[in-house]
């Protein structure tokens, strides 16, 4: 689970960067759009929020769509980067930290608790949750689309995991293209966690990214606010990771193009590559 919040804090900054660089959707409807992604596209077409969730003036608004950015890291060192508010579901906030679930993973799972079901399977109506059946979570868990996904272990005895889903790529037009860039994440995630890579942003800077990395020629013209030094953090001998408290954790961003990010741009800044 260490990991697995250290990944997908770490990789949600990246998301815009692999937008811009999968984009493939110009053309809707036969019609040549001003923008190379479907990202908002998608995010418009899934908005169920009804006309009070919209209003500004309503009771409880939601600002963010069902399919749109993450709203919260997840890790306990990424906190001080979470400058949106989040709207969540007091009641199951409250019932997951009594549970003894950590603050961050209550408030990011309440926070999908605040969107109606959109599927309930007739099969699976009346199953006990005392039981320990996950099936009614991960139902509206695969409803609530982001650029990142935190997917906790299948009840059923498997040895699978904690897992981290990294979502907004889009198809490429040849399997090998799609296997280069599947191919790319696998291995940044194992660089991001064998050298404690600090990659994380505010996330109203993640949200401006992902708004200029779907724009027409996105990959070639628009400039990204990402990290201009990469730091690492430390390893406690407890296995969690700490933010360092010589100074190098603090953040430094620079406007770059997506080349710059990946090949590198100043003499200090290793690339991604």
């Amino acid at each position: 689970m260490e990991e697995a919040k250290w990944l997908y804090d770490q990789l949600a900054p990246i998301t815009p960067i692999l937008s811009a660089l999968s984009a493939a959707t110009p053309i809707y409807r036969s019609y040549l759009s001003e923008v190379d992604s479907r990202w908002n596209i998608i995010s418009q077409g899934t908005d169920d929020r009804t006309p009070e969730e919209r209003s500004k003036d309503g009771k409880f608004v939601i600002e963010k769509l069902r399919y749109d950015c993450f709203s919260c890291y997840l890790h306990e060192t990424s906190q001080p980067f979470n400058d949106i508010e989040v709207k969540y579901d007091e009641k199951h906030f409250q019932q997951l930290l009594l549970a003894g679930i950590e603050e961050p993973i209550a408030q990011h799972i309440a926070h999908m608790f605040i969107r109606d079901p959109l599927i309930v399977l007739k099969d699976h109506i009346k199953e006990d949750f005392e039981e320990g059946c996950t099936d009614h979570f991960d139902l509206l868990q695969c409803s609530v689309w982001n650029n990142m996904r935190f997917k906790p272990p299948p009840n059923d005895n498997s040895e699978i995991g904690w897992r981290v889903e990294f979502r907004p790529t889009e198809i490429q037009l040849t399997d090998f293209e799609n296997a280069a860039l599947s191919c790319f994440v696998v291995l940044l995630t194992r660089v991001i966690i064998s050298y404690n890579l600090v990659f994380v942003t505010n996330i109203s800077t993640v949200n401006e990214n992902m708004q200029k990395a779907i724009k027409r020629d996105a990959v070639l013209n628009e400039k990204l606010q990402f990290r201009n030094k990469l730091v690492t953090c430390e390893m406690a001998e407890d296995g969690k990771r700490k933010v360092r408290e010589n100074g190098e954790n603090e953040v430094s961003t620079a406007e770059m193009t997506v080349n710059e990010i990946i090949n590198g741009k100043y003499f200090y800044f290793k690339n991604l590559v």
